[in-house]
C-alpha cells in the first residue's frame, strides 16, 4: 500500500509517498481502506516539529479519516466488514489502509461523503467544542 511519509520536521517538501505492508488488526483492531484523509492543524505541527507527544520521524501523518473496514481482529464485532466508517487515528491515516481500535470507529451517516466525513473526528469536534462549549454559542 502506500502512505505519505513524513521523513524530516518542514514544510511539505518532507513529505514522500513510499510502499509499505498492509497492516493487520490485532485484538480488539479494525482494519481500514481509507477513501479520504483529513487534513488538520495538528498534522501540520507534527510535520513541522511543533506538535507536543507528537510521532517520531519519519512518520505516517494523518490524525482522522474516513473509509471501509476490510478486516477485523479477534473481539471486535464482524458486522463491522464492508461498513463505512468514520476514525479518529492519531496519526498513520494518511495511507491507502490503516489500523484502528474498534473505539476509535463511528459508522459514516449516509448523507456525507468520504471526505465530508473524513474531516468530523478533529477538525468538526474541534470547532463544536470551541463555539458550544467554550463559547457558549446557542440557537
Amino acid at each position: 500500500m502506500r502512505q505519505i511519509v513524513t521523513t524530516r520536521n518542514g514544510g511539505s517538501e518532507v513529505l514522500k509517498v513510499q510502499e509499505a505492508p498492509d497492516p493487520k488488526p490485532a485484538a480488539d483492531q479494525a482494519l481500514i481502506r481509507v477513501h479520504a484523509a483529513g487534513l488538520n492543524f495538528a498534522d501540520i505541527l507534527a510535520r513541522q516539529g511543533l506538535y507536543p507527544d507528537g510521532p517520531k520521524k519519519p512518520c505516517v501523518m494523518g490524525y482522522e479519516v474516513a473509509g471501509v473496514v476490510e478486516e477485523v481482529g479477534p473481539g471486535v464485532d464482524r458486522n463491522l466488514l464492508g461498513k463505512a466508517v468514520i476514525a479518529m487515528t492519531r496519526f498513520g491515516g494518511q495511507s491507502e489502509k490503516v489500523v484502528v481500535e474498534e473505539r476509535q470507529l463511528f459508522e459514516k451517516p449516509p448523507s456525507l461523503t468520504f471526505e465530508e466525513a473524513a474531516a468530523i473526528p478533529v477538525n468538526y469536534l474541534t470547532a463544536y467544542a470551541l463555539l458550544v462549549v467554550m463559547g457558549g454559542l446557542r440557537r
